[in-house]
């Protein structure tokens, strides 16, 4: 049914960034792909240890942990490899799940989320309890997927647009709010790539029906600021000089999408 290489394993889309797909089953009947991706901190051209860190980008839902970790040994496999930081593009549930066991397998991680993100990974903070601008998530956030990790607070690196971190020069956080009020993306700078978590999506508009994929805005039922989120994607053009492919978080395409299509998609809105 899901004709995608990454499945289940690491595969590299673009030098230096590896992504992989795992199958959510959200209810009997409906199955949605999760993505999560690997980058390598520095090149291995520098011959350093450096070049044996890795950050990941997202960390799946729950039922989907022991794949995660496998795909992850299946890729990590230098004795010197290790993960450095797991970069949480917001906290719903299916993109939080394997923090935890990564921090136990990983003493040295760390955890990087948006700065307005952190009391729902770190304190149990709902996103029901968001304010919104739209009756579909004011219905329908009481019928959602909650999610009860919980980060340590000293695990955590916070951020905001335009602020410095260990890695920037390989990942650049970008603020993409709206989703949640604290969902981000980021640039993998030598791949020209942006990871968008759910700022956009690219499954079929009835994914019980069809595996074609469909470039759509973030849903509905789980956005809290609908107004933010597309401003957001707005923001995501804006950032054509330094980014060439967009990859959602939830994909049906084995390439992700290209920035131009993204502006075929979002133009009327511009």
């Amino acid at each position: 049914m899901y004709d995608l290489p990454d499945l289940n394993k690491f595969v590299e889309v673009r030098p230096g960034l590896f992504r992989c797909t795992i199958i959510w089953r959200v209810m009997p009947g409906v199955e949605v792909p999760v993505a999560t991706f690997l980058v390598r901190g520095d090149s291995l051209e520098n011959g350093s240890d450096p070049a044996h860190d890795w950050l990941l980008i997202d960390s799946g839902a729950p039922a989907q942990v022991d794949t995660l970790l496998n795909a992850i040994d299946g890729l990590l496999t230098h004795e010197k490899d290790t993960l450095r930081y797991i970069c949480i593009t917001h906290a719903h549930v299916d993109h939080t799940g394997a923090a935890p066991a990564l921090l136990e397998k990983y003493p040295g991680s760390r955890v990087v989320i948006h700065q307005e993100e952190k009391p729902f990974i770190c304190d149990g903070v709902s996103h029901r309890t968001c304010p919104s601008d739209t009756w579909t998530f004011t219905l329908f956030k009481h019928f959602s997927h909650e999610s009860y990790v919980k980060v340590p607070h000293d695990r955590t690196v916070t951020l905001r647009d335009d602020d410095k971190w260990e890695f920037e020069h390989v990942l650049k956080f970008v603020a993409t709010t709206g989703h949640t009020p604290g969902s981000a993306s980021y640039i993998h700078i030598p791949s020209r790539s942006i990871m968008v978590g759910d700022a956009l999506m690219n499954i079929a508009t009835n994914p019980m029906w069809s595996k074609v994929p469909c470039i759509s805005g973030p849903m509905a039922l789980s956005t809290c600021n609908w107004g933010d989120a597309m401003n957001s994607i707005s923001k995501v053009l804006t950032l054509k000089d330094e980014v060439d492919t967009v990859f959602p978080a939830h994909d049906y395409s084995v390439d992700g999408i290209h920035i131009d299509k993204v502006h075929e998609f979002h133009k009327p809105s511009l």
